[in-house]
């Protein structure tokens, strides 16, 4: 096993750097626009940025802007997974919620992860099987002992179905909970059940460069995960993840 701590350590100063960037104003010309989505160059080229602090660890990257092998989540190697800007369309529009989300995978299993909330000043970071942390400073979460005082964080990413008939199902699987949060970064989200700043996270049609460094802290807290894939295209997943397993599913 290779050292967790040292990785982990570069994938900080690779978030450092890409947040410092973002927060200095990155460009944000527009390159790809839809119904749904928004892609900017500062996603691009943070992505960039971080490949190139990450390059000296020789491993292979999975970015959500410069692509990747999809085949390393069934394999056994080591790999990160790096979404350079979640909350894009936040961050067009600035508003508070986006980050940068970098995690280190071995096949299908987080190992470590990063989320750098820039705008919030604040980083997460976690290695399974070591606890997780906010700045530096170590804690371990107080989720909610009950599902009905349980705060669920969920969204609906580019991909989501919102027919009347999947939005009717997404209230019958989200209303047992005591709150509903949606802040439009996933790695954010996700991160906030790893720290214990909320219990579930859960979403559809997500990729996994949105949910993995999340579901790396989510591990080393303690907590629970679930990814089905949703056959829409590689990558993209049924996610929860929980403080509590029984919060896990459709249930």
């Amino acid at each position: 096993m290779p050292d967790l701590f040292s990785l982990q350590k570069l994938a900080l100063e690779a978030a450092a750097q890409t947040a410092k960037t973002l927060l200095a104003g990155a460009d944000r010309t527009v390159n790809f626009l839809s119904a749904q989505d928004v892609k900017l160059q500062a996603d691009t080229d943070s992505e960039r940025v971080i490949r190139e602090q990450l390059a000296p660890t020789g491993l292979p990257v999975i970015g959500e802007e410069l692509g990747g092998d999809p085949a390393l989540f069934d394999g056994d190697a080591l790999y990160w997974v790096v979404d350079p800007l979640d909350g894009t369309y936040n961050y067009l529009r600035d508003q508070p919620s986006t980050c940068v989300s970098i995690a280190l995978m071995r096949g299908r299993e987080p190992l470590c992860g990063v989320v750098h909330d820039f705008c919030g000043g604040r980083v997460y970071a976690g290695v399974v099987g070591a606890g997780v942390s906010i700045n530096g400073t170590a804690l371990k979460p107080q989720w909610a002992e009950k599902t009905e005082n349980a705060c669920l964080m969920t969204g609906f990413p580019a991909g989501a179905d919102k027919s009347p008939e999947a939005l009717a199902l997404f209230t019958t699987r989200v209303r047992r909970f005591k709150k509903i949060r949606m802040i439009g970064s996933a790695a954010l989200a996700a991160a906030y059940v790893g720290v214990g700043q909320a219990d579930v996270y859960h979403e559809e049609f997500t990729n996994l460069w949105d949910v993995a460094a999340g579901l790396a802290l989510v591990r080393a807290a303690g907590g629970f995960y679930s990814l089905k894939p949703t056959g829409a295209q590689p990558l993209s997943f049924t996610v929860w993840a929980a403080g509590k397993k029984e919060w896990l599913g459709d249930v």
